[in-house]
């Protein structure tokens, strides 16, 4: 039988899609990059010809899921009708709701990022996400400048500083996930909610908004986040 030969695209998103079923099943620290060759079929010197390391699947398929969700919500969000304000805060509405959904899938994928000694990585990976985000808010925040609904300023910079924010949620979702107790859970979700709500306080003073205007997360966002993986971990 010839060899069927594939696109290197191809290839990448084999290894991939191998390594969430595998870091979904398993965990990401106990897939072995041996595990996603095989899963995949590829050779050893496949992986490492797409991937030098296996913290670099880890962040290209956090890329992938952020573009998959930039996808769905700019679609939501694309309404000329509504101005830079309206558009802001439906973007955000939308991405809590795609994070719901997918809380289970994403927070077993990417456990792994809360430990101490994964920081680098934390950030490799919010460096990735970024990157297909800060377009979309960009050209939000600019028709906002534009129609009078926020501030002027340099839209790009203001879309990476906004989506910069999240970097300083790490140590509460960390609280979260290693809650032993109903108590020290909800300790952990009321940190939680106080730092999206100071995060949306810093967000309407930078974009000149009244104090309360913009809402990164909304009360009862911390449980339904989390109702998924504490069934799992207990299970």
């Amino acid at each position: 039988m010839p060899r069927i030969i594939k696109q290197p695209a191809v290839r990448r998103a084999e290894l991939i899609a191998a390594a969430q079923v595998l870091f979904f099943e398993r965990g990401y620290e106990k897939t072995s990059v041996e595990e996603i060759i095989g899963r995949a079929g590829l050779s050893k010197g496949a992986f490492y010809y797409y991937f030098p390391s296996k913290e670099a699947v880890l962040a290209a398929l956090a890329e992938q899921m952020a573009q998959e969700s930039a996808a769905q919500t700019q679609a939501i969000v694309a309404d000329q009708t509504l101005n830079g304000y309206e558009r802001l805060n439906l973007f955000f509405k939308h991405s809590r709701r795609l994070k719901i959904e997918r809380a289970s899938e994403a927070l077993a994928l990417f456990e792994a990022l809360f430990r101490p000694e994964n920081i680098a990585l934390y950030h490799q990976v919010l460096m990735r996400m970024s990157r297909v985000l800060v377009p979309v808010v960009a050209d939000i925040l600019q028709q906002g400048m534009d129609d009078g609904s926020f501030l002027p300023a340099d839209a790009q910079a203001m879309a990476e500083i906004l989506l910069g924010l999240t970097a300083t949620t790490h140590d509460t979702v960390a609280a979260l996930m290693d809650a032993k107790s109903e108590a020290a859970f909800q300790i952990a979700v009321a940190a939680f909610q106080r730092r999206w709500t100071t995060q949306g306080i810093v967000a309407d003073r930078i974009l000149g908004l009244p104090e309360g205007s913009i809402q990164f997360i909304e009360p009862g966002f911390a449980e339904a986040f989390f109702a998924g993986w504490r069934q799992r971990k207990a299970s």
